[in-house]
């Protein structure tokens, strides 16, 4: 499916289709949510599950408690999800912004977040979203 507009409602469920390819990392568990501000679509909430290291969940809410928040601005989270963005540089810039449980989504979840795989699901689905 080409041409998935970034953040969309289909874009998103095609998100939560790929997070559940991941590979099975036991143990590794949370609940994060993503803010990304000035989209084409709005503000935009994402409840993400981790349960043993696949999505095992993605919502498009506000609703729902997050051990973290991780808040972009709609260019940042492009540039980020293109791969043209490393998220601990923009973390220590300031380019994305972590509240309440940082440790988590930083440390805990780092081998989900942070893994090959995580990054070859974003090239892929990169490939077929319109920014």
């Amino acid at each position: 499916m080409a041409g998935l507009s970034f953040l969309s409602e289909a874009w998103v469920a095609e998100f939560a289709a790929a997070g559940l390819a991941l590979p099975e990392r036991p143990g590794v568990d949370g609940v994060v949510r993503f803010v990304v501000t000035g989209t084409p679509h709005g503000k935009v909430q994402l409840l993400v599950t981790v349960s043993d290291g696949r999505l095992s969940g993605v919502q498009a809410t506000k609703d729902g408690e997050a051990e973290a928040t991780v808040t972009w601005k709609y260019p940042d989270a492009v540039a980020q999800f293109r791969g043209e963005l490393d998220p601990d540089v923009a973390f220590m810039t300031g380019r994305c912004k972590v509240e309440d449980a940082y440790a988590r989504y930083l440390f805990d979840l780092r081998p989900v977040f942070g893994s090959p795989e995580w990054s070859a699901l974003l090239a892929d689905l990169a490939g077929r979203s319109e920014f």
